[in-house]
Parts: structure tokens; sequence; C-alpha cells
């Protein structure tokens, strides 16, 4: 008999066992990968800001205080203020849907519809800028200037 057909069963069924084997574990593998990047893919179902009801200060000669429904920190220095944001002082209130607060300089800006509102003055305009501490406000892009006769005299 030839030495080459002759061959061993054992070794053969060994192999074979070894490749079956290598063939269910890489698909085991797969499989667990699919599966993990689905739990990757699962959209959070908290809160998608990082502060609620940010309220705080600007101080200047006339405190501004500052009041929103929430906020984002953007940077160190910088939070974006949404839904209902408010600056108040004593002598005026600027209403807007969201704003910009830079706590390095204490200026702010806007380019939301925003409304101010003063004894006698409303000022509806499409943004605005707070500028050295609070001291300067700018009006940005169309704006409409309402005077009340009656409240000035």
């Amino acid at each position: 008999m030839n030495k080459l057909l002759q061959v061993n069963k054992k070794l053969l069924l060994f192999l074979l066992l070894v490749i079956i084997i290598i063939f269910i574990v890489t698909i085991l593998l797969n499989k667990t990968d699919i599966s993990l990047n689905k739990t990757v893919e699962k959209k959070s179902t908290g809160p998608n800001f990082d502060i609620i009801n940010p309220s705080f200060t600007i101080n200047n000669k006339q405190k501004i205080s500052v009041k929103a429904e929430k906020g984002n920190f953007i940077s160190d220095q910088k939070i974006l203020l949404e839904n209902n944001v408010m600056f108040k002082s004593s002598k005026f209130k600027i209403q807007t849907n969201k704003a910009i607060y830079n706590k390095l300089n204490q200026e702010v800006n806007s380019n939301e519809l925003t409304r101010f509102q003063s004894e006698g003055t409303m000022i509806i305009s499409e943004g605005f800028e707070i500028t050295e501490n609070g001291n300067i406000i700018f009006f940005n892009g169309r704006t409409k200037l309402n005077l009340d006769k009656q409240a000035s005299k």
C-alpha cells in the first residue's frame, strides 16, 4: 500500500475540530461587536443642556440680573443662554430667546429677535450686544423704536 494514501485519522479529526472551533469563535466575536455598536448608537434620554435655570448678575454702575431656562458651556469663558432669556435692571428689561454671555469681560451678544423695554421706550431688534461691563447696549439688524408720549410727560 502507498504511504501517501494512508492518512492518520486522528490527526485529520483533530485539524477538522480546530477549524470548526475557530469558525465558531469568529462568528461569536462578530456578533458581540455588532451588539456593542448598537449600544453606542442609543441616544441619551437626559437633558441636552448643562445648566437648568441659570441666574447671575452683571456688575456695573447698575446691576443687571440675568435669567434663562437653560444654558450650555461653550468654553471656559462663554455660556450659551437659551429659552426666555431676560436681562433686567432697575432701568430696563431685555428679552430674547438665545444669547451668549462672556464671563471674562461680562459682555453679551445675541442674533435673535430682541425686545428692550424701558420707561416710555420699547425697542425691537434682530439682536443686541451689551459691552463694557453692561454700560453700553448696541442693537443689531432691523430695529424698531417705539416712544410712548404719555410715559415721557
